[in-house]
């Protein structure tokens, strides 16, 4: 083999360097998903308390066979999670469509404002939002409960009702799943329903008939996103659940590992239960898929004749905005007054205009300004969903477009499939599986309770960046790479430079969406967390939280619940501020690089074109009176001009004046 065929060899099999960026990538999407679930199914089988570094640990199913034999206490929390979580995410969609249905589809007068006041709920800190529910439902001072004593029958809610957890945690999740129905509403021909109404079909037959038949495939998807959302999620678990006698999966993982005095943590039975329902939510999440696969069967809208109507109202508008005013009440309203009461009193007292003028003080708020606690929680927190929003959008990024742009086989609808499968896990189990990793690989890595053993784990939500980043990158011709490798570029500098920018804007917004997640979350660092190492959320727990000995306020931590929010607000806002700046500035450099100076100089005269001449008519022709003498004369068919084999037959070019005239013309 010659040393120029070595040479062409060695660069086709030679990785580059865009082929080197997507195995990176793909390998930290793998490390932050697989490993950890991973460590979580060995420790199951592997116990009874840490798999590695134990010298009693031994390959088992003592864990599996100690959940079997506490059946009675294993279908009880299955069955109150499957009514805690079943039941809130049914009312949440209920809730959440006729909410989307209202903006999208019908004439309700403040439509903009009322999706402004839905969407205002997802920038509350869930933490928060549990521990203002928690005020508003005191038995004795709670203001909501004060609002129901004015009614006849002395109606009081029990906070730590069961029924009323499931309705708690259906209004906390309210906006994920009325973000995801306005677009499949907004995108659904109204032509449908019309035909319906047209045929004598009422509204409950067309809804029934036309309409969910249409929207089956998006319903059941962000149903199954909602329930695993709710199985994750810790707040209203910890903070309603322990009052109740009610094991909920989420509260009974927290149990199983945050042992009391004089017991050791059961990490292997708590691995077990995270396998049960690992194996529930996968169950879920391939429901999900089979749902959405051929969601392009029932699309609706079309190039032409696409118009999504508006239903009118009529006498339901007055009932219609009731039910809003209600909703905006018990979600928005009450919540927040019932955290500034709490902040501005020494003790949990009623409100009363007399308690108002009395007892009412603004020391809490100074006292969380002053505190150099909150400052440095407040720090971390902002490094901790900086630093994990920006891992997840990069490695997402990159991968996406890796996958997008190769050739469909198995390893990229694999590695498609696993990049987007960190939606199927819920937070609860995500959270214990990173805990367990970090404990085993502790003696080697020292990262268990540092911050950036958080960073880490806050990056497992990357599905988000990925579905976003591979349909932005669809949308991306190829030519525009193609013209960057035929112009010496390689993918990786075509990437760089082309596709990059082109993704900026989809990516960074992604990225808010991630940060405004990490500020809010207290499921993750509920595991992982140490006084030295916690967010702001943590902190502020433990300042509502009876059992913190010291560190109980609860005037501080209403005050810090509400400058927590008020900052996540802004900092939310703020950057999509900063978005919509950078968008109008693309736009206006574009339009002054469209505009093209008018040449003042006039534009040089055309030469004179010699008109071709005519065909002189003779008189016979001009006296026929048939009709065959005004139609068109016949087109004879020429030579190519200037034809070497037509000049050397006649000397010069095809006799035709047509012709003749149009070369001399200079055409």
């Amino acid at each position: 083999m010659s040393t120029v065929e070595r040479t062409t060899k060695a660069r086709r099999t030679r990785p580059t360097g865009m082929t080197v960026a997507t195995a990176i990538a793909g390998a930290v999407i793998f490390l932050l998903l697989a490993i950890p679930l991973a460590v979580q199914v060995i420790t199951a089988f592997r116990g009874p308390f840490l798999p590695f570094g134990v010298s009693t640990a031994r390959w088992s199913t003592e864990n599996f066979v100690t959940l079997w034999g506490l059946r009675e206490d294993f279908w009880d929390v299955l069955g109150s999670t499957a009514v805690f979580v079943g039941g809130s995410t049914v009312l949440s969609l209920l809730m959440a469509f006729g909410l989307a249905w209202v903006t999208v589809r019908t004439d309700a007068p403040f439509r903009r404002m009322i999706s402004l006041l839905v969407i205002v709920p997802f920038i509350v800190p869930p933490i928060v939002k549990a521990q203002a529910y928690l005020l508003m439902l005191s038995p004795e001072s709670g203001v909501l409960n004060q609002l129901l004593r004015l009614l006849p029958g002395d109606l009081v809610i029990d906070p730590y009702a069961f029924s009323t957890m499931v309705f708690i945690q259906s209004l906390t999740n309210v906006t994920f799943p009325y973000l995801m129905i306005v677009p499949i509403l907004t995108g659904m021909d109204g032509s449908l329903e019309e035909s319906a109404r047209v045929s004598g079909a009422s509204w409950g037959q067309t809804l029934r008939r036309v309409t969910l038949p249409m929207l089956w495939p998006g319903l059941l998807g962000v149903t199954v996103l909602t329930f695993i959302l709710g199985l994750g999620s810790l707040e209203v678990p910890l903070l309603f659940g322990q009052e109740s006698g009610k094991d909920i999966f989420a509260l009974k993982l927290w149990t199983l590992i945050s042992a009391g005095a004089g017991e050791l943590p059961q990490y292997g039975l708590a691995a077990a239960w995270g396998c049960v329902f690992l194996v529930i939510t996968t169950i879920a999440f391939v429901i999900y898929l089979r749902a959405t696969r051929d969601a392009e069967r029932r699309a609706s809208i079309s190039g032409k004749g696409f118009r999504p109507t508006t239903m009118k109202l009529g006498g339901w508008r007055a009932p219609v905005l009731v039910a809003i005013f209600v909703f905006v009440l018990l979600t928005a309203v009450l919540p927040l007054f019932a955290l500034f009461w709490s902040a501005i009193t020494p003790y949990p007292i009623a409100f009363s205009f007399t308690a108002l003028v009395e007892q009412t003080h603004f020391s809490a708020f100074g006292e969380v300004l002053g505190d150099g606690e909150f400052w440095a929680s407040l720090g971390r927190t902002l490094i901790i969903a900086g630093g994990s929003a920006t891992i997840a959008c990069g490695a997402a990024t990159v991968l996406a477009y890796g996958i997008a742009r190769s050739r469909a086989n198995g390893w990229t609808k694999s590695m498609d499939l696993f990049a987007s499968s960190s939606v199927a896990i819920p937070a609860v189990i995500a959270g214990f599986a990173m805990f367990l990793t970090f404990m085993v690989i502790n003696p080697v890595i020292p990262l268990a309770g540092t911050i950036a053993a958080l960073v880490i784990a806050y990056s497992y939500r990357v599905s988000i960046a990925y579905r976003a980043g591979y349909s932005a990158t669809l949308q991306i011709r190829k030519e525009l790479e193609e013209a960057a490798l035929i112009s010496g570029a390689s993918r990786l500098e075509g990437f760089r430079r082309i596709v990059t920018p082109l993704l900026a804007p989809t990516v960074f917004a992604v990225w808010i969406q991630m940060f405004i997640l990490g500020t809010n979350e207290f499921t993750l660092p509920a595991f992982l967390a140490t006084p030295e190492s916690r967010p702001l959320s943590v902190y502020m727990y433990a300042l509502i939280n009876p059992r913190s000995a010291q560190l109980y306020a609860p005037d501080q931590g209403a005050a810090m619940a509400l400058i927590f929010t008020l900052l996540v607000f802004l900092i939310g806002y703020g950057l999509q501020w900063l978005v919509s700046l950078r968008a109008i500035g693309r736009a206006s450099r574009r339009a002054r690089i469209g505009q093209v100076a008018p040449d003042p100089s006039p534009p040089p005269p055309r030469p004179p074109q010699r008109p071709p001449p005519k065909r002189a008519r003779s008189p016979r022709s001009r006296s026929r009176s048939s009709p065959a003498a005004d139609a068109p004369p016949r087109v004879r068919h020429h030579r190519r001009v200037g034809s070497r084999r037509g000049s050397r037959r006649s000397g010069t070019r095809d006799n035709c004046p047509h012709v003749d005239g149009f070369v001399r013309s200079g055409r």
